[in-house]
């Protein structure tokens, strides 16, 4: 199920009531000047509503830019939240600028709402606070390794018994997990030999849809990604930047409910047929679907 809302975000948030979603996974201006929606990155006031619709324990991803990235991680942090990490989508596609080196990557803040009592009980309380590590692991290049010291392949003690792997304290060893390697906060669009990271190619031009004209369109492996990690299934996704509705195709595919807001009614029209679609179009591959909406 989705709904996707044109107006002021910070306003249609007041309609919702506290502790609604499970998380907030966004694309919001970043203040570069691009469009006249483009202005500045979102106030605090703004992160202060949708700090109050999240439950305790949800995750707040915002993509910004690297010049910026200060500004939106201070209001987002002054806001409640807790800074928890920053995830690098490390990308081609940008322009070279004068006098600068060419941008290869858009930061990614990670904040989370505080949780109430122990991770556990909020868990079991909210259905927030744990990311989806197994879900989500990078498959091996060949063979998964075998024979790794407990706590990692290349884990080393110092100043006992000598600068040995797995020396000083008994480790023991063990096998490389089959399901592969534990996410990283790097996100890559080029992909290697030997990947070590999630591979999300860039949206292409049948991604984005025939008359998809928003100039920042993320692809939708990287937003379905994103969601199974910070977003538990059957949870209700809330975007406040939708623009054309990208990380609402995400949540669909992912069997999450979505929540969309953009001030421009031109792209929530384009945000509402997309989602649409991919939901038309799950519902008729999977005869159990209807249970799903």
């Amino acid at each position: 199920m989705f709904s996707i809302t044109a107006g002021n975000s910070q306003e249609v948030l007041t309609t919702y009531s506290d502790n609604h979603f499970h998380a907030c996974i966004t694309d919001p201006p970043y203040g570069m000047g691009m469009d006249h929606w483009d202005h500045s990155v979102p106030s605090v006031e703004i992160w202060r509503e949708v700090y109050r619709t999240l439950r305790p324990g949800a995750f707040c991803l915002a993509f910004c830019s690297p010049e910026l990235y200060h500004r939106l991680a201070c209001n987002v942090e002054d806001a409640g939240f807790i800074i928890k990490d920053q995830i690098m989508w490390m990308t081609t596609t940008k322009m070279a600028k004068t006098n600068r080196l060419k941008p290869a990557h858009e930061p990614i803040v990670v904040a989370q709402k505080p949780y109430k009592g122990s991770l556990k009980s909020n868990h079991e309380e909210w259905g927030c606070g744990l990311i989806d590590v197994e879900n989500t692991r990078v498959p091996w290049d060949k063979e998964p390794p075998k024979g790794w010291v407990k706590g990692g392949a290349q884990r080393r003690t110092f100043g006992r018994e000598g600068n040995t792997t797995g020396g000083g304290k008994e480790y023991g060893t063990t096998d490389a997990n089959p399901a592969g390697r534990y996410p990283m906060n790097i996100i890559g669009e080029v992909q290697s030999e030997h990947q070590k990271y999630f591979y999300a190619p860039r949206a292409t031009r049948k991604e984005k849809g025939e008359h998809n004209d928003h100039p920042t369109v993320k692809p939708v492996a990287l937003m379905e990604y994103l969601v199974k990690i910070y977003a538990p299934t059957g949870g209700m996704v809330l975007d406040p930047f939708c623009g054309s509705g990208t990380t609402g195709i995400a949540a669909v595919q992912q069997k999450r409910d979505f929540t969309g807001i953009d001030l421009s009614e031109h792209y929530v029209k384009i945000a509402t047929d997309r989602v649409t679609a991919v939901e038309a179009s799950t519902r008729a591959s999977n005869p159990l679907a209807d249970a799903l909406y």
